[in-house]
């Protein structure tokens, strides 16, 4: 083989190498694991430690925010605690509620007579059974706007559990509702409940 016939391979050569190796250089940035030592296995007990302080890794809420969702959750809870034995329908739990209604909104209930929707017929088994409906109230923020310091907009979800006796049945399905509250004098106040 002549001179020029080995330089002629020994540059492709060359060049291929740089190829393969250019291609698993980009492969290992797209993989983070790339270039990482192999997992071993030891004998003896190892400790870490966490770097991130817990509160860094919740969102930081305002104290108006705070305050508005307890109001929300109080308020809920009364509005969806039924007793359908005492009770003449849902609407009596929503009066018991008017503390964490706005003026305007409290209005809206008598006028509507309450919620939007009810048990309907349940409502009848419940009264002679005897039972309580309990609500457990969660509060989230999937879409909702901005807080601000005069309004703030959540969505809840409202599980409910009947009570006769020792028994216990969860109602199905859950209830969704988008509330508004309103600041006033200090008070968060529910404005608005939507179905």
């Amino acid at each position: 083989m002549t001179v020029r016939k080995v330089l002629v391979v020994f540059s492709l050569t060359m060049m291929a190498g740089l190829l393969v190796y250019l291609q698993f250089t980009r492969e290992d940035r797209d993989d983070p694991d790339a270039g990482a030592p192999p997992a071993t296995t030891s004998s003896r007990p190892t400790t870490t430690h966490a770097t991130v302080a817990p509160e860094d890794r919740i969102p930081q809420q305002s104290s108006g925010a705070r305050a508005a969702e307890d109001a929300a959750r109080q308020g809920l809870t009364v509005a969806f605690t039924w007793n359908p034995a005492t009770d003449g329908s849902p609407s009596d739990a929503y009066a018991r509620a008017r503390p964490w209604f706005t003026e305007a909104f409290s209005a809206r209930t008598i006028v509507d007579g309450g919620p939007e929707r009810g048990p309907g017929i349940q409502w009848d088994q419940w009264a002679n059974q005897g039972a309580k409906v309990v609500a457990d109230v969660d509060l989230g923020c999937s879409g909702c706007p901005p807080d601000s310091d005069a309004v703030v907009h959540r969505v809840a979800t409202i599980s409910q559990t009947t009570i006769v006796g020792e028994q216990t049945e969860k109602v199905t399905p859950d209830t969704n509702v988008w509330i508004t509250l309103t600041r006033n004098n200090e008070r968060w106040l529910i404005d608005a409940i939507r179905y």
